[in-house]
């Protein structure tokens, strides 16, 4: 995975998210009802359900939260990969500037030895 670079060529730190974004970004592709703004909402959608219509909607979640956990073990995994690509390309950044540096100190040296010979 190549680091994100701006215009100069500098890593970009990845943008962190808000938990919020994270769950409702997991959440909404695997049960939209249990995304942070419709939970409050249940209470009023679901005042009529009958016991066992309680019951199938809760092993519903139960299995979404499964879900849930497995894709949010992945999106970890994903993020530590990111930032492991910008460390490793800021590192990367600061080598080659500092040796462009030293080659740029290193010329008007280097050009005086070969007049010499």
């Amino acid at each position: 995975m190549s680091p994100v670079q701006n215009p100069a060529g500098i890593p970009v730190i990845p943008a962190p998210k808000s938990g919020a974004e994270v769950y409702n970004g997991i959440m909404g592709t695997i049960e939209p009802e249990l995304m942070t703004d419709q939970i409050p909402l249940m209470k009023e959608k679901y005042k009529d359900e009958t016991p066992e219509q309680k019951k199938a909607r809760g092993q519903r979640y139960a299995k979404a939260m499964e879900e849930y956990d497995r894709c949010y073990a992945q999106y970890l995994q994903e993020q530590d990969a990111k930032v492991r690509s910008f460390k490793i390309g800021a590192i990367h950044y600061v080598e080659e500037r500092a040796s462009q540096r030293d080659r740029k100190m290193m010329q008007p040296f280097e050009s005086s030895f070969g007049s010499h010979s």
